[in-house]
């Protein structure tokens, strides 16, 4: 499962997503990095970068072209 996760991640650089995690947090913000252990998201909320591994990772949800300017939360 999490080298699909890694796929849909490293293909979605630059936009915004939800990374829902295994211990139930959230994160909502600009995908601006990905690697095959980590990405990294730009949250909405602190401003601030936040470093996850992508195995802790359990769904993600992408803004494709087109879709309302923002994400519900």
């Amino acid at each position: 499962m999490s080298e699909i996760i890694t796929e849909r991640l490293k293909n979605s650089i630059g936009k915004f997503v939800k990374i829902y995690l295994e211990n139930g947090f959230r994160y909502a913000g600009k995908l601006t990095n990905c690697d095959d252990e980590f990405t990294e998201v730009l949250d909405d909320v602190s401003s601030s970068y936040k470093i996850i591994k992508i195995i802790d990772i359990k769904d993600v949800e992408v803004k494709e072209d087109g879709e309302d300017e923002e994400m519900e939360m």
